[in-house]
């Protein structure tokens, strides 16, 4: 009797912790700008931030708009920490001739200041798209500063040279709780150990 009550203590408890690792994540202090950010606007789900970007096309079907930047900002914050994020760069048609994205983004941890993720890549017409990628954090954070910047160039050739993005999508990957693993541990534990 008295394990069936620890056990029933440990599911109830695992399930308390299973809410609480799926804490939402709360998207705030968003800013988007540069010259290309007309029109721009972002949308937030649980653990995910897109950012949609009518105005973010260079090259011959903007002639003589060749180059431009989109810059975005924004700090995402959680009960439980987050470890990493995925980012899916939509790119609307395709890149064409002499057009390149240039996308960077900085990760700056809020609680305890630093750097944990720091990345470039440069998209050319060459690369497949729409370009998937999983960026892994230096250390987990439960609040966190986001910054990137999108750099598209189409300089004029004797081909059609086209660069354009239309979103960019961003989704987060919270931590599972210790807490949920070491219940686990102990109703594992509960079922090996002999009945009396």
């Amino acid at each position: 009797m008295r394990r069936s009550r620890i056990a029933r203590a440990a599911v109830a408890a695992l399930l308390g912790c299973a809410s609480v690792a799926n804490a939402d994540i709360i998207f705030s202090n968003i800013v988007i700008g540069g010259s290309l950010s007309a029109g721009a606007g972002a949308a937030t789900g649980p653990f995910d931030i897109d950012f949609t970007l009518p105005s973010a096309v260079v090259g011959d079907p903007t002639d003589p708009v060749r180059t431009g930047t989109v810059t975005i900002n924004y700090d995402a914050q959680s009960d439980n920490a987050i470890a990493q994020n995925t980012i899916l760069l939509g790119v609307l048609g395709s890149l064409a001739g002499s057009g390149e994205i240039q996308y960077s983004q900085t990760v700056d941890d809020l609680v305890n200041p630093g750097v944990i993720s720091n990345i470039a890549v440069t998209l050319s017409s060459n690369s497949d798209l729409p370009y998937t990628d999983t960026i892994v954090w230096d250390r987990p954070s439960t609040q966190v500063h986001v910054s990137a910047i999108v750099d598209l160039s189409a300089l004029s050739t004797a081909e059609f040279d086209l660069a354009n993005v239309s979103l960019i999508e961003q989704r987060f990957v919270p931590e599972p709780s210790a807490l949920a693993l070491l219940t686990l541990g102990a109703v594992a534990a509960l079922r090996r150990r002999p009945a009396r």
